[in-house]
């Protein structure tokens, strides 16, 4: 079911807010405005996409303060921070940090609604990311330990007689064990097993 992307605008400007509201709402989206970070923390709900603007200064905690807090979460929202002054420090900072755009607060409604369009794609990029790493893991999960095992010698290059003998056990046991780890895996080759491995974060062992 899809659900249809939430603006929310994190200023305590209540006038500058409010504006933006309507806004984004004339844009033909929906919005969601909170006047400080806590507020906005309290109701985020990471699973409902959009994108974030955020004033740069507030009183509880600035706009890089919570740009830095959702960084550190697994599913990152998309962050336009925007600033009534000439900072370009700030600017850089926020950039570095991952915004997708910085925008004076004077800028035209045009480069508004261009920032919103960019931070949707990015959301939604970070999004279909975050769904196929999640998909890895969960299938690496599946394996068992002795599987495992497998898995780290294949990743090395060793033949199955190699890993047979470095185990313990016999080569039908070591096929059979390769096999149930591709039917896990869900991947048809041994380069698609190492490139999924690799990037589901698998340690191998030296």
């Amino acid at each position: 079911m899809n659900v249809e992307p939430l603006i929310s605008i994190v200023d305590d400007d209540d006038a500058f807010r409010n504006s933006l509201v309507l806004l984004v709402t004339s844009f033909g989206y929906r919005a969601a405005a909170y006047a400080s970070a806590s507020e906005f923390l309290a109701a985020y709900n990471p699973h409902i996409p959009g994108c974030v603007l955020i004033d740069v200064r507030m009183p509880d905690a600035n706009g890089l303060a919570l740009q830095q807090s959702l960084a550190a979460r697994a599913l990152q929202p998309a962050i336009i921070m925007m600033t009534a002054y000439a900072e370009v420090p700030t600017a850089v900072r926020a950039m570095h940090q991952g915004a997708v755009d910085f925008l004076q607060k004077t800028c035209p409604d045009t480069e508004v609604l261009d920032a919103i369009q960019r931070a949707l794609e990015r959301d939604q990029a970070n999004r279909l990311e975050h769904a196929r790493r999640a998909s890895i893991e969960e299938r690496m999960s599946l394996l068992s330990h002795p599987e495992k095992e497998v898995l780290g010698l294949v990743l090395q290059g060793k033949p199955n007689k190699n890993i047979a003998a470095r185990l313990g056990v016999s080569a039908r046991t070591v096929e059979d064990r390769r096999a149930r780890i591709m039917h896990k895996l869900q991947v048809e080759s041994v380069p698609e097993l190492v490139s999924l491995a690799l990037q589901g974060g698998f340690c191998v062992p030296q």
